[in-house]
């Protein structure tokens, strides 16, 4: 790519302020909150988890998009950032849909003023979030040059690998949130219909992530999109090792998400050394 035409399709700035001001910003305290502080929401976040491990993998969603957000500020051009936006709308959707079918859950009555401050700041948060990442998107992809296409396409292999990642983690995560009392009976660990849907949105991301990774099908424009896969996965394998005690290994799906981790892990990880090796 020439240096006229990646100038011409980098960024925008107000992308870049969107990304430094508001969603960093927020995907850290969430995960904070979430990850760190999996035992604590019924203080430091919008509802109460019945359990510390769904709060924690939540937590570690949040994190893991943290590194996309970082790549998307720093990219060189919008090729960079495209096959992340699909999953990004996605989670925040789903997880704004959430909000208003539990809103009955939610801390809006606590007495304790942080717990009611952190509650309001997620449904502004989630509100605003769509809108705000559809304008994103169209204004980025009407930039001159946006819709360039890469020369270096994915192995064979790895585009059957993010295929199949996504066919799992989209079945669980449709299951999850259309239907979270009949999939809590086949979920690796106890979850309540609140927490099945959120966890659902984040699985429905990674789904749809790894379906816009096979059609963009390019190792240097999908590795940002990849980065955050490969830390999703490395963080959930630590939040299954930090609660492994509550995972029920009767249940169908438990072995199934342990492979499902690895396999995205290896898949992912491939992508950034493929990128790595490009950059070179």
């Amino acid at each position: 790519m020439d240096s006229a035409k990646a100038t011409a399709q980098s960024p925008t700035n107000s992308s870049r302020l969107l990304l430094f001001a508001f969603i960093l910003p927020l995907l850290f305290i969430a995960g904070v909150q979430l990850f760190i502080l999996s035992a604590q929401t019924e203080t430091y976040f919008a509802w109460t988890f019945a359990a510390p491990l769904p709060a924690a993998f939540m937590g570690a969603g949040y994190w893991a998009a943290m590194f996309y957000a970082v790549r998307g500020a720093r990219a060189r051009g919008w090729a960079y950032l495209r096959s992340s936006m699909p999953a990004a709308l996605t989670a925040v959707v789903l997880l704004t849909i959430t909000t208003f079918l539990h809103l009955d859950r939610f801390h809006l009555d606590s007495p304790l003023f942080i717990t009611r401050f952190v509650t309001w700041v997620w449904i502004v948060v989630y509100v605003a979030a769509p809108p705000l990442l559809a304008i994103f998107w169209i204004l980025q992809s009407r930039q001159p040059g946006a819709g360039v296409r890469g020369n270096d396409p994915l192995p064979a292999w790895m585009r059957i690998g993010y295929g199949l990642l996504a066919v799992f983690a989209l079945a669980c995560g449709a299951g999850l949130f259309l239907v979270p009392q009949s999939m809590a009976a086949f979920w690796p660990w106890g979850i309540m219909p609140l927490a099945a849907r959120s966890i659902g949105a984040w699985m429905a991301a990674f789904g749809v992530a790894c379906a816009a990774l096979v059609f963009e099908n390019d190792i240097r424009y999908g590795a940002g999109t990849s980065s955050s896969l490969f830390a999703f996965c490395v963080l959930q394998m630590i939040v299954v090792a930090r609660y492994a005690s509550a995972l029920d290994w009767g249940r169908p799906l438990t072995s199934a998400y342990i492979l499902f981790l690895i396999v995205g892990a290896v898949v992912a990880g491939m992508n950034l050394l493929a990128d790595k090796r490009l950059s070179k």
